[in-house]
């Protein structure tokens, strides 16, 4: 009788137990899929991306390079993918995480603290896909696939087959041309370019780190060239004045150099579309 009464209250005990984890670290929804109720997003991008489909109310943490929009310079800062803050992820009580799938994130470490959705974000289907699955997650499915829609709509746009070769660049250590970071033909900003009017100066897929050797660009010699610059606080006269010193290029030759101040263009977020208002300004500006 009294190992019957024990066994019962192991099981009240167990269900009680069973209760109170369900309430206090809610990780699934009840389809099996990550609950969206408070999400800790580890990427710039992924941030834009839940804020600008309505989800930021749901974002609870943010990495520390996440700066838009200004609401989520209010989130608790959680490292990055690479270098999360573990306590500070645990503290927030996630119900899921988001990063970016990019080389050295710590899914697997993640996951111990709340289910992970690692997203592909390079290419514009991987952008617009990703955006979706962020909807779904979030409980904002239709705004997310209408962004998705933008995006591929807008993006999609093939650039002229006279249109002129660009090299497309982010100015990290913009003060020195020992090697130039380069806008790659198969990510979104490539994608922009393309729907902004011209042809990548680089024309195959890059997987690896899109760097050149100023031997290289000598070699590609692109009829223009644009450096994009995160702030205005970057010296754009003296980096525009850089490349003007390289005159056996043809975009020196023709005056076709500008650093434009774009910090759309450094997280990959909807927010590309503004950037692809920027380039064709400037594209077209040369073309007159």
């Amino acid at each position: 009788m009294r190992r019957r009464w024990w066994v019962a209250l192991l099981g009240v005990l167990g269900l009680v137990l069973a209760s109170w984890l369900a309430l206090v670290r809610p990780e699934s929804s009840a389809n099996g899929a990550p609950s969206g109720d408070r999400i800790v997003s580890l990427s710039p991008a992924l941030t834009e991306t839940l804020f600008a489909i309505g989800a930021g109310d749901r974002v609870v943490g943010v990495s520390d390079y996440c700066n838009y929009p200004e609401l989520a310079q209010q989130r608790p800062r959680t490292g990055t993918s690479i270098t999360p803050r573990y306590e500070t992820i645990v503290s927030l009580e996630p119900s899921a995480i988001v990063t970016e799938a990019v080389v050295n994130a710590r899914p697997q470490e993640l996951r111990r603290l709340a289910p992970t959705l690692e997203l592909p974000w390079l290419t514009l289907a991987d952008v617009a896909g990703s955006t979706r699955r962020l909807g779904q997650l979030a409980g904002r499915a239709k705004a997310a696939n209408a962004l998705a829609d933008r995006l591929s709509t807008r993006l999609s746009v093939p650039a002229p087959a006279t249109a002129p070769r660009v090299l497309l660049v982010l100015g990290y250590g913009a003060d020195t041309l020992d090697q130039v970071w380069f806008i790659r033909p198969n990510s979104i900003h490539g994608a922009a370019l393309r729907a902004a009017g011209g042809r990548n100066v680089v024309a195959h897929d890059v997987l690896g780190q899109p760097r050149l050797s100023l031997e290289r660009v000598l070699q590609l010699d692109p009829d223009a060239v644009i450096v994009l610059l995160n702030d205005d606080a970057a010296p754009v006269r003296r980096i525009e004045e850089q490349w003007q010193r390289l005159t056996s290029l043809t975009a020196v030759r023709q005056g076709r150099v500008a650093a434009l101040v774009a910090p759309e263009a450094f997280a990959n977020g909807p927010r590309i579309l503004e950037l692809v208002d920027r380039l064709s300004a400037r594209l077209k500006a040369w073309s007159r």
